[in-house]
């Protein structure tokens, strides 16, 4: 199998060209004046892409030290292409502590073409590291010019699927291959009946009337000398196929494949091998291969050595060939986030209750995404059925109410008798539980493995709790993140919907960035938002969006919102550069709705699933007007525009006026007085919080300390109360296990978050089968709130460049900490209480700088490895504040105990 993101076969040559390049001045001999290095390179924050857009490459890296307080104050890269020894470019020392998104300041650089860059940087002890490892990257193709590709499909029109070949010889072996692919619809391919990658429905879900992305892959140990046989499996995928509940054909009737592959020859030739109308087509086993309904595979009609030499089938014909394939590759435009793939394994096991004759039902113990690996003893031509649920019946048969128009059913028809087994290609669903019939003994069930799917992006963050519920909580809300991240941020991956909602991705953006490197992949989204944007302005409440979804305030505000997060977690301005005239075009959209009174009125939805507390329209949409205001001043300063910068400062303040004078009342109340008001209201700093205070604490204590929220305003509560000193208040509805809670789902059994907070009532039924699903993020925003309270990590500056550390313990939790894998580097923390003091390990990254609150601690009494803090090298600014103790610490790692005030 090929590797993505990496360049297998050129990494000898490009470490040996750079060790070559130029030489840079040589660091010191001392063994001290090494000790910092460089490590993590990343090129547009991907490792070692191999389809880079050429106009726009940026560096970053992380330091390692082990002294404390060092910061990078220069750094110097150089870069140099694939066999050539000369430096192509060298920044030259440059006096500045950027470390995220260094862009590249050279000549053009070429298309197709791989590249190695390094870094160097000196600290602020006066240290001057040696040259890091080389990170290696490939230019993407110049479109169309590059891509000499037909656009091949089913040899009948109406077909919806297809398999496809071409043989060809080779008279040596390449030294370099790359297979670029893409597709209107989704596809695998192989060379020599291997596959040449690890994707899970690529090319992924994007507006094919926008732009169509394109895989690149290195092929090169597939090769060989002599004959050869490139082949593709084509399905409809979100281009044919079904859409949510709209039904199939959004984008077009019938699906179409593209590819070439490049090979490099030793003696300095290179040739293509490309599809036209020389490939071979078939239709292939796939009766149906949908995503919502699922896959119906006939394992007797998928020919013999299809996909590698020798085949002797009789049923390939010319594939077909339609006009108009340049519009297509017009498209075109390289993957540029992290594809879908195969990301954990789960054993299944029997149910000790099967109430279905014929049937066996089989528990994951986790609801998951993907598909299942299936082993039986079967006979030919007998066609075995899988269905799939979340949840059981109170007969302990499989549920599938909730899934409404999805069949979510896959079917596989063996072509021999015995042992062996199927997975599905072309379709992925929601579940826990399977169950398998059609088989002459249930019993020939040999084995049934859950395959976790999902986009595969690395997970940064961890959380200890310190308390078992909680623990489940975190656990929930990142199987509910891993399932729904599905080459868009999609809501329910188990009924006909998967859509990329943007109002649940606009409150659970914060929480997904802790829980992992979501950078690339909101980045796409964002892209997608754009894509979809309308004429006037408006951002659509899904994104893609091929059935023209309306929009709202808390869903469009998104396109402000998602941005704002990746650039404060990840620090990469690219994020606000790509999308500032976009944005701009919306919030000019909503400031001129809004009119003189600054009062905008904007879309359906509200805060959606609320429990029969409502909050007006206008004000949520005034709210996020100020808020998006605010957040657009920051972005715009950060990226030099500075008119722009002052005007949504000035449109910020005045909306901020304007929602006091309309919404706040002389008796401290709020609106319509809903939970959901209060805490936007603090958490967007539109109301001075203590005015509002003890109204918006009654409101929690008339619910009997239950939260009433829906999904706008669950998000803000917990962090409005701590906002007023209400920790333990907030603590309280963090640990609350009867409904509604988040702990009343994990007494039911839940496993990932669910979409209403009476997805299954307190008497054991169901919720609304129209809109009831067992996996859905929403409510897991809370995670946000828990990183920065229990963990106690914060971003104070953009990547985390200053951070917070203030736990704050409460709800009889003596315990906890988490880390973060930053763009800097590993911010960590453990703390526990005991025996009237308090202890906190933090581990500071170099770069970075992190202001330390300890909780109800005396200032002079915190001491680092037994000795008074205020001496300790690394540690600064030590001194009492209502909260505790508050210190400043630069990198390094640090031991800290205090004694807890009475």
């Amino acid at each position: 199998m090929a590797l993505k993101y990496s360049v297998i076969g050129v990494g000898v040559v490009l470490s040996t060209m750079l060790a070559s390049c130029a030489s840079p001045t040589k660091p010191s001999s001392t063994s001290e004046q090494n000790d910092i290095q460089v490590t993590d390179l990343r090129t547009n924050e991907l490792n070692h892409p191999l389809a880079l857009v050429t106009a726009a490459p940026s560096f970053s890296w992380k330091l390692v030290d082990n002294a404390r307080g060092t910061t990078q104050v220069a750094y110097e890269v150089r870069l140099a292409k694939d066999g050539d020894s000369p430096t192509l470019w060298d920044s030259g020392w440059v006096d500045d502590s950027q470390q995220i998104g260094v862009p590249y300041a050279g000549d053009a650089l070429t298309h197709g073409q791989a590249y190695a860059w390094q870094v160097r940087v000196r600290d602020n002890h006066g240290k001057t590291s040696a040259w890091s490892s080389s990170a290696r990257f490939e230019t993407d193709l110049d479109i169309p010019n590059d891509w000499h590709a037909s656009w091949i499909g089913p040899a009948d029109p109406a077909g919806t699927s297809a398999i496809l070949r071409k043989a060809f010889d080779l008279s040596q072996a390449p030294v370099r291959a790359r297979l670029y692919v893409s597709a209107l619809g989704v596809y695998r391919t192989y060379l020599n009946g291997q596959r040449t990658d690890g994707d899970i429905l690529a090319p992924g879900w994007t507006d094919y009337n926008k732009r169509i992305p394109y895989q690149a892959y290195d092929v090169t140990a597939q090769l060989h000398a002599g004959h050869n046989v490139i082949a593709a499996m084509l399905a409809p995928g979100w281009y044919a196929g079904h859409i949510a509940s709209f039904g199939p054909e959004k984008y077009g009737k019938s699906p179409l494949f593209s590819a070439q592959l490049r090979l490099d020859f030793a003696d300095g030739t290179h040739t293509w091998v490309k599809t036209d109308g020389t490939w071979q087509a078939a239709s292939g086993p796939f009766r149906q291969a949908d995503i919502i309904m699922g896959e119906t595979y006939d394992a007797r009609a998928l020919p013999e050595r299809w996909n590698d030499i020798g085949t002797v089938s009789t049923a390939w014909e010319a594939a077909r060939v339609p006009a108009g394939g340049d519009a297509h590759t017009q498209l075109l435009h390289p993957q540029d986030d992290v594809p879908v793939r195969v990301t954990g394994k789960r054993p299944a096991v029997l149910l000790p209750r099967q109430p279905t004759a014929g049937a066996r039902l089989f528990d994951l113990g986790q609801n998951m995404v993907g598909v299942v690996e299936l082993r039986v003893k079967a006979r030919a031509g007998k066609t075995i059925q899988l269905r799939y649920g979340e949840m059981l019946n109170p007969d302990g048969s499989l549920y599938t109410a909730n899934l409404r128009t999805a069949k979510a059913t896959d079917r596989f028809t063996p072509a021999q008798d015995g042992e062996q087994s199927y997975t599905p290609t072309f379709t992925y669903h929601g579940f826990r539980y399977v169950e398998v019939t059609g088989l002459d003994d249930p019993a020939d069930v040999l084995a049934v493995t859950g395959l976790v799917e999902g986009s595969d992006l690395a997970w940064t963050g961890k959380l200890d709790a310190g308390n078992t519920m909680l623990d489940q909580l975190q656990s929930n809300i990142t199987w509910g993140q891993r399932g729904n991240f599905f080459s868009i941020p999609t809501d329910t991956p188990a009924r006909d919907e998967r859509l990329g909602w943007a109002g649940d991705i606009n409150v659970f953006a914060p929480t997904a960035s802790f829980n992992q490197d979501t950078y690339t992949f909101l980045s796409k989204w964002l892209r997608d938002m754009r894509d979809a944007q309308t004429p006037e302005g408006d951002y659509p409440g899904i994104a893609p969006n091929p059935v023209h979804m309306e929009s709202g305030a808390g869903w469009s505000d998104a396109g402000i919102t998602v941005a704002y997060t990746l650039w404060h977690t990840y620090g990469d301005r690219r994020v606000i550069d790509d999308g500032y005239a976009s944005m701009g075009r919306f919030m000019a959209l909503i400031e001129r709705r809004a009119g003189p009174d600054l009062k905008r009125v904007h879309g359906p939805w509200a805060d959606w699933l609320h429990l029969d507390d409502p909050t007006p329209p206008d004000l949520l949409g005034t709210a996020y007007l100020a808020y998006d205001a605010r957040l657009m001043s920051e972005m715009a300063a950060a990226t030099g525009h500075a008119a722009d910068a002052a005007h949504y400062a000035d449109l910020a303040e005045r909306t901020k006026r304007a929602f006091a004078a309309r919404y706040l009342h002389a008796d401290g109340t709020l609106g319509t007085d809903s939970q959901t008001g209060y805490a936007m209201a603090i958490g967007m700093g539109l109301v001075p919080p203590a005015m509002v205070a003890d109204a918006f604490v009654r409101t929690i204590h008339a619910r009997h300390d239950h939260l009433a929220t829906g999904f706008l305003g669950t998000p803000w509560l917990l962090p409005a109360l701590s906002a007023i000193g209400q920790n333990d208040l907030a603590w309280k509805l963090l640990l609350n296990r009867d409904y509604p809670s988040w702990g009343y789902e994990i007494q039911a059994g839940a496993t990932t978050m669910w979409e209403r907070w009476n997805s299954l009532k307190p008497d054991g039924s169901f919720g609304d089968v129209d809109m009831n699903s067992f996996n859905h993020y929403a409510y897991g925003a809370v995670g946000d709130w828990m990183y920065r309270h229990i963990a106690g990590i914060a971003p104070l500056a953009p990547g985390y460049a200053r951070f917070a550390i203030a736990p704050t313990p409460g709800g009889g939790v003596t315990h906890g900490g988490g880390s973060l894998e930053s763009a800097y580097g590993r911010i960590a923390t453990s703390w526990t209480i005991d025996g009237g003091r308090f202890s906190l390990d933090v581990t500071v990254p170099p770069g970075t700088t992190a202001e330390v609150t300890m909780p109800k601690v005396d200032a002079a009494s915190v001491q680092e490895q037994r000795q008074s803090a205020a001496s300790i090298t690394g540690i600064s600014q030590l001194h009492p504040v209502a909260a505790g103790a508050m210190l400043s610490l630069g990198s390094g790692h640090y031991v800290l105990t205090g004694k807890v005030s009475d």
